[in-house]
């Protein structure tokens, strides 16, 4: 008595599985088969008769499970839909295989979603390769402009950069400089350096001969993509007056402030709050440094400075200072492979630096 109830709760168990089970003896014959099963596959329970048989259900994972008393599951397709199938063995009372049980689990929808996840994610890897190549592509290129001498490298730490830098002639006499950094690392952060790249482009000479009209300028069209609070960025601008030597700049919060190379070491100071669709109008500090033939001027953001390595010990200003003072030629080059060397673990923000050489 105690058997058949016993056989009746599994029964009623097993009916009650969502999964379709069914059970085979150790002759590979069906024995029971759940209602899921019978509902979803077809089943003739009068004469025993399941519908899934060698013709679309590859028996092989039953017969290793009976041959060697081991748990298998695959992926099968069984009538058009796709299936994760798990043969489990069924030991007697010695420990003798008696048969197997199989479960099918229906993964058509899982499996659907995973290739259109995997199509979605092709796609975007795609897009962004291509965004990186434009990225890069707007660079300025390295070499004379006038009597500066331009030198950069520019390291993203993913496939686009939150930041981006330009050197270009306003006029005859001036040349703009600036370097400037997005939060964060991404395809927002890539889309907003594109933003100043290409408004700076299209401002009037007189308002890019100007640094704090210049800001102003970005301040201000920016605040109008009305993007969220976490949306800013730093940047510094500076016109360089070939003919008179001086180097006039504003900075809106960008650091690691620039370092002038001369006979000493200068940062070049101005004060400036990053620029943000959320901050309050203000002014902008303008400041101007006298340059000589020999002088130079780096460029850099903080993924320089902060830096760190396996220590946890950060690059700092410091490294970067020794490297201009000690080295005349090359110092972009050695700068890079200073910090390769250092940081010997992964990257973790994007990294630029801008070297202008006066001739």
């Amino acid at each position: 008595m105690a058997s058949v109830i016993r056989e009746k709760i599994d029964m009623q168990i097993l009916n009650g599985i969502a999964d379709l089970v069914r059970v085979l003896d150790d002759k590979e014959n069906v024995v029971f088969v759940n209602e899921a099963m019978e509902k979803a596959l077809g089943y003739d329970r009068e004469n025993g008769i399941c519908y899934i048989d060698e013709s679309v259900f590859n028996p092989e994972i039953t017969r290793r499970a009976l041959n060697e008393g081991i748990v298998i599951q695959r992926q099968e397709t069984v009538m058009g839909q796709i299936y994760s199938v798990k043969c489990s063995p069924i030991l007697g009372d010695e420990g003798k295989i008696t048969g197997v049980v199989e479960v099918f689990r229906n993964v058509t929808v899982e499996r659907k979603l995973q290739r259109e996840i995997l199509d979605k994610n092709r796609e975007m890897t795609d897009e962004t390769l291509a965004a990186s190549k434009i990225q890069k592509t707007v660079l300025p290129p390295k070499g004379f402009l006038k009597n500066l001498k331009i030198d950069y490298f520019f390291r993203p730490s993913n496939i686009l950069s939150g930041d981006m830098f330009d050197v270009f002639e306003i006029n005859k006499d001036n040349i703009a400089i600036y370097i400037a950094d997005s939060v964060g690392h991404g395809f927002a952060a890539s889309m907003v350096t594109m933003f100043i790249k290409s408004l700076i482009r299209t401002l009037t000479k007189d308002v890019l001969l100007s640094p704090v009209r210049t800001l102003k300028s970005l301040s201000g069209r920016f605040k109008l993509l009305k993007l969220n609070i976490e949306n800013y960025f730093t940047c510094f601008y500076g016109v360089f007056n070939v003919k008179k030597g001086i180097f006039t700049y504003a900075n809106a919060g960008h650091q690691p402030l620039p370092i002038k190379v001369s006979y000493n070491i200068e940062n070049l100071e101005a004060e400036g709050f990053p620029i943000s669709g959320f901050l309050k109008n203000f002014d902008y500090q303008e400041k101007t440094v006298k340059c000589y033939s020999g002088d130079k001027i780096l460029f850099m953001t903080d993924g320089i400075t902060e830096a760190k390595n396996m220590e946890g010990e950060v690059y700092g200003k410091d490294r970067v200072i020794e490297i201009l003072r000690e080295n005349d030629i090359d110092e972009i080059k050695i700068l890079k492979e200073d910090i390769r060397s250092f940081m010997n673990v992964g990257q973790v923000d994007d990294m630029s630096a801008v070297l202008i050489s006066m001739w």
